[in-house]
């Protein structure tokens, strides 16, 4: 006869630590299912009075659990919502009622409730066995089992991470990384050393890079001009190597050049703005974006920092100007570390 268990959690965000416990509780059952608990007013309260640079919603949340179990079919997924119930460790009777009906109305009946807080096991049997018709969702003889409650290998917790997330890095799982992986973007004026820069923050943080695809680009197709659709693909594929460089980053991930510039390289020869990169433009996250600006400037040159600053402007992006003259670039990039460390402290 099949067992089946059940874990609930905020998991916000989750941790090794949970992972741990949810992979040596599916040992035990058939069928595990992870409840993600989500209370809109409660997680704005938890994220304002955290560390976390960006709030993961409940759609992030139930996407970590997911991307993290993808390759075991035997961990399912429910988000519960418990909006309206008092906050724990109070409102535990209409907390049990709404567990209930979820249950009901997923069809699933359970065998074990899997805890790693000695304290809620005298709260699950003294509510959920109490309630008319458990036999509809729970096992007569329920169990509740506890794991590894004194958190041995994985001393963490999620207030912990909330607090410190990048201290904490080891302790959070990849799809949780590649969340909270800061994107910082190096642009400016043509021949100021973007990419000098990108190669030596990349190496002093020990982290990857995305490099400039438009020289890419021209090199692997012969091309020494570009037409509108040029940009169109390399905007593309920006895109995608940006992606793909996040989920193997080390906290944050260097980008030499951004979809502001590509617009403003466009409008060298064309006057009208491209709505495809406008697109790219509005859906970036670029959390920190240095303008490195160089003291010699041809007219071309001096069009193109006019163009990229006024694009940079419209759409509302913030910049630390970083102006270089010939003895300075190492200034520059103590300057850059002194941001960074800021931001990841």
């Amino acid at each position: 006869m099949k067992k089946t268990g059940i874990i609930f959690g905020k998991f916000y965000p989750i941790h090794m630590g949970h992972v741990d416990f949810i992979q040596k509780a599916s040992g035990f059952v058939d069928e595990l299912y992870v409840v993600v608990c989500s209370d809109d007013t409660r997680d704005k309260k938890l994220f304002e009075e955290s560390k976390m640079r960006k709030m993961p919603t409940i759609k992030d949340r139930l996407n970590f659990v997911k991307g993290i179990f993808k390759y075991q079919n035997n961990i399912k997924l429910i988000h519960l919502a418990e909006d309206g119930i008092p906050f724990y460790p109070n409102g535990w009777k209409l907390w049990s009622e709404r567990v209930f009906e979820v249950l009901l109305q997923n069809d699933i009946k359970v065998d074990v409730i899997f805890s790693n807080e000695l304290q809620d096991v005298e709260n699950y049997k003294n509510n959920f066995l109490t309630l008319p018709n458990f036999e509809k969702v729970f096992n007569k003889n329920l169990t509740i089992q506890t794991i590894d409650i004194n958190r041995d290998n994985f001393p963490i917790s999620a207030t912990e991470v909330r607090n410190s997330p990048y201290h904490n890095w080891d302790f959070i799982p990849k799809p949780v990384q590649e969340f909270f992986t800061i994107k910082v973007a190096i642009i400016g004026t043509p021949h100021s050393g973007k990419t000098t820069l990108v190669h030596k923050l990349s190496n002093c943080y020990n982290t990857n890079f995305v490099e400039d695809y438009k020289k890419k680009y021209l090199k692997k197709n012969n091309l020494k001009n570009l037409e509108e659709k040029d940009f169109n693909s390399i905007a593309e594929k920006y895109q995608k190597k940006i992606l793909n460089s996040v989920k193997s980053s080390n906290k944050l991930v260097f980008i030499d050049t951004e979809f502001c510039s590509l617009q403003a390289n466009l409008m060298e020869f064309k006057s009208k703005e491209n709505e495809i990169i406008n697109n790219f433009i509005k859906n970036e996250d670029f959390e920190l974006i240095f303008y490195l600006e160089s003291e010699k400037k041809t007219d071309k040159i001096k069009e193109f920092d006019k163009n990229l600053k006024e694009i940079l402007k419209k759409n509302n992006k913030k910049i630390v100007i970083l102006k270089l003259n010939n003895n300075n670039f190492t200034e520059i990039y103590n300057c850059c570390l002194r941001y960074i460390n800021k931001m990841i402290e």
